[in-house]
């Protein structure tokens, strides 16, 4: 079966998409704590959301995207729920959400590393177009998908504000 959609593309239409700025960089940032993603993040602001219902061959699946854009950095997380007939490898997932991403965006890979991410399986890339550079993280939870982008303007040195986005993201395993 031919994989119709990933994480990344829907991140990719956010991001294209969000047109909301802030005239300078917020001193705090703010927790957001997605119940029905069961986790949390650190971010500039409260985040815009897109939900969305997809029909496949493989039965409907329903992306979440949460993002927000400050300054010269965009800040996406989001996540998929797929039908429960669905099939899926996780390394297959994590490669396909990297490749559509980076399709999408008409970007090429600068790097890629499998990794782990609090003992879940996971993927962390870094692609760039002409203007832009994206560093990603793809974790797979269960059944779930969560991807993590930072898209900064090239030549902005903004890794701090990046590396407090990844290193705030906490899934939160229900009791």
């Amino acid at each position: 079966m031919k994989r119709l959609w990933s994480v990344g593309l829907l991140l990719v239409a956010s991001l294209i998409a969000q047109s909301q700025e802030l005239a300078s960089q917020p001193r705090e940032w703010v927790r957001f704590d997605s119940r029905v993603g069961q986790f949390t993040v650190l971010l500039p602001q409260m985040p815009s959301e897109k939900i969305e219902i997809v029909a496949s061959t493989g039965g409907p699946y329903t992306s979440h995207v949460f993002s927000v854009k400050a300054n010269n950095t965009t800040f996406l997380v989001g996540w998929v729920d797929y039908n429960e007939k669905f099939k899926f490898g996780s390394q297959s997932e994590l490669n396909a959400n990297r490749d559509n991403f980076i399709k999408e965006i008409k970007g090429k890979l600068v790097s890629s590393n499998n990794t782990t991410f609090d003992g879940y399986q996971g993927l962390e890339f870094v692609a760039e177009t002409g203007d832009t550079v994206y560093k990603s993280r793809v974790v797979i939870v269960g059944r779930r998908p969560y991807q993590l982008i930072a898209g900064t303007t090239k030549g902005v040195d903004d890794s701090a504000n990046t590396m407090r986005f990844f290193e705030s993201f906490k899934i939160k395993i229900p009791n």
